[in-house]
Formats: C-alpha cells, sequence, structure tokens
C-alpha cells in the first residue's frame, strides 16, 4: 500500500515507539493524528513535524476514544492506518489479592485500549480499505518469563484479539497486524540492567527500530512482526518445543 498523502492515527504519541511511529509515518507523507494524554507533548511534537495534527485523548476512555474517531470522520473522512502503540507495566509479581490492581490496570489500558480504538474505527477504516490495523503488542505476549504477570497477561490477551478478528477484518480490507517488540529502551522500560554490559545492550532496540517495522508493516499488511527479529526462534521454540520451554525457564 503506498502510504504518501494517506491517514494514519498513533495512540500512545507523547513518548516512545508512539512517538517514533508518528515521526516515521509522517516521513512516509502521511498526515498522522498522534494521540496521547500529554497534551504538551503531543503540541511539541506537532509543531516539529509537517502532516502531524496533536489529538489529547485518554484510550482508557470510551467517550474520549469515539470523539476521536468522530474527529478524524468528520475532518479526515479515512483513516488507512490505526496504530495502538499507548501502553504501560504494573506491578511486578502477582502473589496475593493486593496485585490483582495492578493486572486490571494493564488489562484495561494495554489491552482495552486497543479494542476500544479498534472498535470505534471498526467502520471507517473498512470504509478507507485497503487499511490496516496495528497493534503494538509485545514479545513478552508470547513468552511470559522474565517480566511482570500483568504485563505479560494484557499482552497475550491483544495478541489472541489481534488474531481473533484478523480473518473477518481482511474479508472488509483491513489487515489485523501485530508487531511485537522485544526489549526495547522507552521511557517507561529503560532497561537499565540489561544496557549495563555490552552484550546487553547489543540484544535491545530503540523505539525507531520498532517504528520502521510498523513502516514496513503498514505498507504490505504483514500479519505479525518481531522486532529485534532475533527474537523470533525464541518464540517459535517456545511453541514448538513447551517441555524444553519450561525446563529453560524453570529458574528464571
Amino acid at each position: 500500500m503506498e502510504l504518501t498523502g494517506k491517514v494514519a492515527v498513533v495512540t500512545g504519541a507523547s513518548s516512545g515507539i508512539g512517538e517514533a511511529t508518528v515521526a516515521a509515518l509522517a516521513g512516509q507523507g502521511m498526515r498522522v493524528i498522534a494521540v496521547a494524554r500529554r497534551r504538551e507533548r503531543l503540541e511539541a511534537l506537532a509543531g516539529a513535524l509537517p502532516g502531524v495534527t496533536a489529538h489529547p485523548a485518554d484510550v482508557t476512555d470510551e467517550a474520549a476514544v469515539a470523539a476521536l474517531a468522530d474527529r478524524v470522520r468528520a475532518r479526515e473522512r479515512a483513516c488507512h492506518v490505526l496504530v495502538a502503540a499507548a501502553g504501560a507495566t504494573f506491578g511486578r509479581r502477582f502473589r496475593g489479592p493486593d496485585d490483582s490492581a495492578a493486572v486490571a490496570r494493564a488489562m484495561d489500558l494495554n489491552l482495552g485500549g486497543t479494542v476500544r480504538c479498534f472498535g470505534a474505527f471498526a467502520d471507517l477504516l473498512a470504509a478507507s480499505a485497503p487499511a490496516r490495523a496495528i497493534a503494538v503488542a509485545s514479545v513478552a505476549g508470547k513468552l511470559a518469563v522474565g517480566t511482570s504477570p500483568a504485563y505479560a497477561a494484557s499482552k497475550f490477551a491483544t495478541v489472541g484479539f489481534v488474531e481473533g478478528i484478523a480473518p473477518d477484518w481482511r474479508r472488509r480490507g483491513v489487515a489485523v497486524c501485530q508487531v511485537n517488540p522485544g526489549l526495547v529502551v522507552t521511557e517507561g522500560f529503560p532497561q537499565q540492567r540489561v544496557r549495563a554490559s555490552a552484550l546487553g545492550r547489543r540484544l535491545v532496540a530503540g523505539p525507531d527500530d520498532v517504528a520502521r517495522a510498523v513502516v514496513e508493516v503498514a505498507r504490505r499488511g504483514t500479519p505479525e512482526r518481531t522486532v529485534p527479529r532475533w527474537y523470533r526462534p525464541l518464540v517459535v521454540g517456545r511453541h514448538v518445543a513447551a517441555p524444553l520451554y519450561r525446563l529453560a525457564t524453570r529458574w528464571a
């Protein structure tokens, strides 16, 4: 799909992967609506990049998401690429009832934000077909070890949601895609422990790496992309050799 002149909506746009994705899509000549809660950061981003419009909104607020879709429908009359990149991690472990709130928060933002945005834009995406609905999920949605259980649960659910709707949406001209980053340095995930060693620094990607993958997925409609690519064999191995995976993670 040619991206120049098309319309994109990106959530989580005030920092990290979302911000980098806004810049990357705008660099392809797209008109981009940048969505996040932090108005000042969005306005600074829009002021620095041609073709970018700031729209402050909280994706955990259904009315705010509906208002976003109404604005895009009224002003742009199309949405060719929707990127749901808003997300965060909550809690470190799950050891009792006090930890349930972290799971609920992660599900509401990471899964719920994607579901609300996909739902609000479903008809507009279909009317703009060919179109792309891209969820920034995570390798943690494939491999839960080593991450927050709340975060992993929300990303596993996001992957399941994306795969569940993909066949039906494809028939409407909308490719539903998942981009699964591994270790990425962002504001919410500084990766300080990993980056402490020279080897660790080689294993960590940056937001721009993920943004380039999003652009490629938007252009091609690729169903699934892992960033960095070297994580992919681990994901495959987890499914085709589950006993070995569980043995390897026993002491994690």
